[in-house]
């Protein structure tokens, strides 16, 4: 009888991944069976016998089969656990990318706004400049002062003037707590 050998019973050519496992698996269970006979202190032409037995046995039953299964199993809950460390780690790089681009995105919009405002400020007409300073409200006492010396100036000018001399005795006692105001120098005849 022409021996038949369990590798080129599972292993179909060079590429076939699971027909290599298969072969693996087999082995490894015929090492575990020789290894556990030694440690039980059998004799080697013994084991060499039960070794044959297990050869033969995975010949003539669906030992084979059940190999092959097992390779697939296997491969498959290989390639699971690698896909599953890949897709973890792109995430993780996906998640990592996205926090960047969103900080590179705030930071391009604040310098945009920025660069905005600057050309604004820059090329702001002379009344905008004016409107800005006087609405901005750090110049809040000097506008006022302004505006007020402004209007009062305009209204003193349009009256008669014994008008004139009541507003400004008026302002002098309200403004300054004085009850009359300072006396112009006489007239030199």
């Amino acid at each position: 009888m022409k021996k038949r050998w369990v590798f080129a019973s599972l292993v179909k050519n060079d590429q076939d991944a699971i027909g290599l496992i298969a072969y693996a698996l087999y082995k490894h269970k015929k090492h575990t069976l020789a290894t556990s006979l030694r440690s039980e202190g059998k004799d080697e032409t013994f084991i060499q016998q039960q070794v044959d037995t297990f050869h033969d046995q995975t010949l003539q039953n669906n030992s084979l089969d059940d190999f092959r299964e097992k390779a697939t199993k296997f491969l498959d809950e290989m390639i699971g656990q690698i896909e599953k460390d890949l897709t973890a780690d792109h995430e993780k790089e996906k998640a990592a990318l996205a926090k960047q681009h969103k900080n590179q995105l705030t930071n391009e919009q604040k310098r945009l706004l920025q660069n905005m405002k600057n050309y604004q400020r820059a090329h702001r007409s002379i009344w905008e400049r004016a409107g800005a300073w006087i609405l901005s409200g750090v110049p809040s006492a000097v506008s006022s002062f302004l505006i007020a010396s402004l209007v009062i100036g305009a209204s003193v000018l349009t009256v008669s003037e014994e008008q004139r001399q009541a507003v400004l005795t008026s302002l002098w006692a309200n403004y300054f707590g004085v009850n009359e105001p300072p006396r112009p120098p006489a007239a030199s005849p």
